[in-house]
């Protein structure tokens, strides 16, 4: 079996940099691979498919879930993949990982890469109005919870699940936008302003917060956590439950599971995947849409 490995030295805030020697010690009694480092933003997703061509059977991200996301991208690029997926969690988040029953210690992760088992998993494909796509493999946010996405890319000297709960702590503070939103979910229209409109492949995101907790990898349905515009002292009793996925049960909150949704933004506002941001309230994206994508990669895990 050939295996390739990005790692992304930039994960976890650069830590994941001194990290090289050590997942190749930890390759050595179990079979080899060779290693490659994604230089700058979007190389992984190259290097990806430059693997997949070059007939890997297996490519791994090492890094956290924005390099996770660069190579799925880049696995699909030319369609459905050759090579299936492992995952070596060395971010603050590792949320496709938690997901998808990967280790969370890397060495764990590593030795799994030539023992573990695999599973089909879904993917999401998102469009704008001018054309321009990706894939996500586990999660987007749009309103409060990009924003928060944002916060998080200005922290840099604290990482793990600390560094997205400041994230949150800071955007409730100095944030609250409630975007008008006409949203389409397998055809059951709905027009309202929204505090954010979160999606789920899997049931993690922002390090430990359970948005969509009943999300399945494996149901071709896409979850979707609806929050309406509330106060920000129930933001703050929200937060709590959110990490354990009770705020579905709040008044505020609708849950749906759904194949297809049409987004058109009445007003302008920030959109993450993964973690990544996809717009920018500046970029004044009109209309999104978001399909499943069944059984779309293997996993290694």
């Amino acid at each position: 079996m050939r295996v390739k490995v990005i790692l992304n030295p930039a994960a976890d805030n650069g830590r994941a940099a001194n990290l090289q020697t050590g997942i190749l010690q930890a390759a050595e009694p179990v079979g080899h691979l060779d290693l490659v480092l994604a230089q700058r933003p979007r190389h992984a997703e190259q290097l990806a498919r430059e693997a997949a061509a070059a007939g890997y059977d297996l490519v791994v991200a090492a890094g956290g879930d924005g390099t996770v996301h660069e190579v799925v991208n880049g696995l699909l690029a030319e369609g459905q993949p050759t090579a299936k997926l492992g995952v070596i969690p060395l971010g603050s988040g590792n949320d496709f990982a938690f997901c998808s029953g990967v280790a969370a210690d890397w060495p764990t992760a590593v030795t799994r890469l030539f023992t573990g088992q695999s599973k089909w998993v879904d993917l999401a494909r998102i469009e704008d109005e001018n054309g321009r796509a990706q894939i996500f493999d586990n999660n987007f946010g749009l309103g409060f919870d990009a924003r928060v996405v944002v916060q998080t890319i200005k922290i840099t000297r604290i990482h793990g699940f600390l560094k997205y709960f400041l994230a949150v702590l800071h955007s409730i503070a100095f944030y609250y936008d409630t975007p008008q939103l006409e949203m389409a979910f397998d055809g059951q229209t709905v027009a309202q302003r929204i505090l954010f409109l979160a999606l789920g492949v899997g049931p993690r995101g922002g390090g430990g917060f359970l948005l969509t907790p009943d999300a399945r990898q494996d149901d071709n349905l896409i979850d979707s956590c609806l929050v309406n515009p509330i106060g920000r002292l129930t933001m703050l009793q929200m937060l709590a439950q959110a990490m354990k996925g009770t705020h579905i049960h709040s008044r505020h909150v609708t849950m749906r599971r759904s194949q297809h949704i049409t987004i058109r933004l009445v007003d302008p506002a920030p959109i993450h995947i993964d973690g990544e941001l996809f717009a920018v309230t500046e970029d004044k994206i009109r209309q999104v849409t978001i399909t499943s994508m069944p059984a779309a990669i293997e996993v290694v895990y």
